[in-house]
Order: C-alpha cells, then sequence, then structure tokens
C-alpha cells in the first residue's frame, strides 16, 4: 500500500481502519470530472481547486501503485493527469474558460475504453 496527499491506496479492496478501499472507483472519478467542470464554468475557482487536488491525488495513487506501466488502467491515469496538471495551471491563471477545456480534455481521457482484445 502507498500513500500519497494522505490518501492511501492498493491494487485491490484492502481494509484501513475500519474502511474498504478501492485503488479507483471510475464512476467517482468521472462524477469529479463532471462537478469540476461545472465549478470551472461558474467560475468557482476555491471548490474547482479542491476538486483539481482530490482528483491529483487519486490518479497519482493509481500511478504510485506498482501496476504495469504499460497497463490500459496507468496509461489512463497519467493521459488523465495530464490534463488536471494543466487545470491546475490555467486555474492558478484564473483563466476558467480555458481550464474548462482542459478539463474536458481530462474527462475524454478518463472515459477511454481498452482497445478489444485480438481475435475476440
Amino acid at each position: 500500500m502507498r500513500q500519497f496527499a494522505g490518501y492511501r491506496y492498493s491494487s485491490r479492496k484492502v481494509c484501513v481502519g475500519k474502511e474498504k478501499t478501492d485503488l479507483v472507483n471510475s464512476s467517482e472519478v468521472s462524477a469529479s470530472l463532471r462537478d469540476l467542470i461545472v465549478h470551472l464554468h461558474r467560475g468557482n475557482g476555491g471548490q474547482a481547486g479542491v476538486l483539481v487536488d482530490d482528483l491529483a491525488g487519486r490518479l497519482n495513487g493509481i500511478m504510485l501503485s506498482g501496476m504495469d506501466p504499460q497497463s490500459f488502467l496507468m496509461q489512463r491515469a497519467q493521459q488523465t493527469m495530464f490534463a488536471i496538471d494543466e487545470v491546475r495551471g490555467l486555474l492558478s491563471e484564473r483563466d476558467f474558460n480555458a481550464a474548462v477545456d482542459a478539463a474536458r480534455d481530462a474527462e475524454k481521457e478518463w472515459k477511454q475504453r481498452p482497445a478489444p482484445e485480438p481475435g475476440k
């Protein structure tokens, strides 16, 4: 198990105290990305910053998990993180319109599906 920014991650469900946690819950990441876009549209930089930090923590947890770097989840997390880093930079410049575009890019990256296996 690894720790990043106060979060603890594992590649499978583990018991942390009395809570069970997953490395990542795809629907929670998707929901956070949608919320981020809404807050950016509204110009709510404070809440958008909180969401960016949360998403970065989740994605870094995946990247520090020790998973195969060539795995689909790892590559998806890395590509999404590039876009989240861009959102963070634009947010610091208070460029909400460009940050919305970058957040949409992050959402597209996260929604990617693995390519079907040959012969299936």
